[in-house]
């Protein structure tokens, strides 16, 4: 163990995660501080608003750009690159405003549908969380491209310290599930802002190599992107979002509310982490796909350091969660606590197979993509009429969508291995003579 932690610390790649991961660190100290004293502010109710906000958003996001910020890492030169990042945000502007007009118009009936009417003012605030994610999103691709590491570092803590710092000084003032709504929302903005300042000081020139005709060659050329992934990416959201919708309108809003605090203070910080280590992968995955070599060595490398990091705080849930929640943030939450040790397994997969997924991208096996989500849909959905069969109670529910999830991230895991492996063999093709 101690050797493998050594070597976590040798070599550029992980010097690349230990920096994106100390800019973790530092967001989720933010949280993790001003969470006991936002369960204190803001009852589990409120919290089920913020759940239902965040699932709206989480879905619609992955439609706004096409999926073609993940092209951004695959052309050889710059220019192409940044030609696929403007047409990306060009889509997402537009799907945004898009967005909003069907606000304008359907806010109060899909709030009904949502199960929770007072969910329609907030939608108005959708569109704008949604560009303002796409524009987040894109910007860290192009970042990651150039192994800006410490910029996506600094977006990690502003966006944290932005959230917690509107939604503590609006529970204070007793502004409601408004002051969750609208922290989330401000910190994405200050986090986007920044990070588009900071792009053009490191790259001055970054607009001028845009061109309509470009745009338009490169869409037709990365046409799987919004081909397979965009389809694939929201059966994948509303994967990740069905048990906070599903929980919300068969148990109500108090249990929604203990399921998103069992997700923030567990998988959230978790995921950062994860993803840290992801985008680091990324950019060294495509390196090694476009060299078609040592694609095996750097997954397998990339696996041991994420099951050191996931095992010790995972096993420490697993036995003591409760206790932990009902201690950090009042007794009422001990049932998030229940909660989140019910999840461990599924938290524990998702924190190893998320990141190595990404081989998949680089790959290109968008149809795999695609599949593997509408099959993990149907199966959650198989898993939610249940309930309404035999009347399951909601934490056999959430074991129901855990092992869901956990069959098919192993599923993914080996076959995101068996992609890393082909890219090694399909060098030594091309060189036989």
């Amino acid at each position: 163990m101690l050797n493998s932690v050594r070597v976590f610390f040798q070599g550029e790649f992980n010097r690349n995660v230990v920096t994106l991961m100390t800019g973790t660190g530092l967001a989720q100290l933010i949280p993790l501080a001003v969470t006991p004293i936002l369960s204190r502010l803001y009852p589990p109710e409120q919290f089920g608003v913020l759940a239902l906000f965040v699932s709206v958003v989480s879905s619609l996001s992955v439609l706004a750009t096409g999926r073609y910020e993940f092209a951004i890492m695959l052309p050889r030169k710059d220019v192409d690159a940044t030609n696929i990042a403007a047409l990306s945000i060009t889509i997402n502007l537009i799907v945004s405003v898009a967005l909003f007009a069907l606000a304008c118009i359907l806010s109060e009936p899909m709030a009904k549908a949502l199960g929770n009417e007072s969910m329609a003012f907030w939608l108005y605030f959708v569109p704008l969380a949604v560009f303002l994610n796409g524009i987040y999103s894109n910007l860290k691709h192009w970042s990651n491209r150039h192994k800006l590491y410490l910029l996506m570092a600094h977006r990690q803590v502003l966006h944290s310290g932005g959230t917690s710092a509107v939604q503590l000084g609006l529970g204070l003032l007793r502004a409601g599930a408004g002051g969750l709504v609208v922290g989330s929302v401000s910190g994405q903005a200050l986090a986007a802002g920044m990070m588009a300042s900071m792009v053009r000081r490191h790259c001055p020139h970054f607009w001028r190599g845009i061109d309509k005709r470009r745009m338009l060659a490169l869409a037709k050329r990365y046409r799987s992107c919004p081909q397979y992934l965009v389809p694939a990416h929201t059966l994948g959201a509303v994967s990740v979002q069905l048990p906070t919708i599903f929980i919300n309108a068969a148990f109500g809003l108090a249990a929604s509310g203990f399921f998103m605090l069992a997700e923030r203070a567990v998988g959230l910080p978790l995921s950062l982490i994860s993803g840290s280590i992801g985008d680091v992968f990324r950019q060294e995955i495509g390196e090694s796909f476009l060299a078609g070599q040592r694609c095996r060595l750097i997954f397998i490398s990339t696996f041991k350091k994420l099951v050191t990091v996931a095992t010790p705080p995972f096993l420490i849930l697993l036995f003591f969660a409760p206790s932990l929640f009902s201690l950090v943030f009042g007794e009422k939450w001990r049932v998030a606590g229940e909660y989140a040790r019910l999840m461990c397994p599924m938290f524990y997969l998702r924190f190893i197979s998320n990141p190595l997924s990404l081989v998949a991208i680089i790959a290109q096996k968008n149809r795999f993509e695609f599949l593997w989500q509408l099959g993990m849909l149907l199966c959650l959905m198989v898993m939610a009429a249940t309930h309404y069969l035999i009347r399951l109670d909601e934490k056999m529910v959430i074991v129901g969508f855990v092992i869901v999830y956990g069959v098919f991230d192993l599923a993914n895991l080996i076959a995101s291995y068996k992609f890393a492996c082909d890219g090694d063999i399909r060098k030594r093709s091309s060189q036989t003579p």
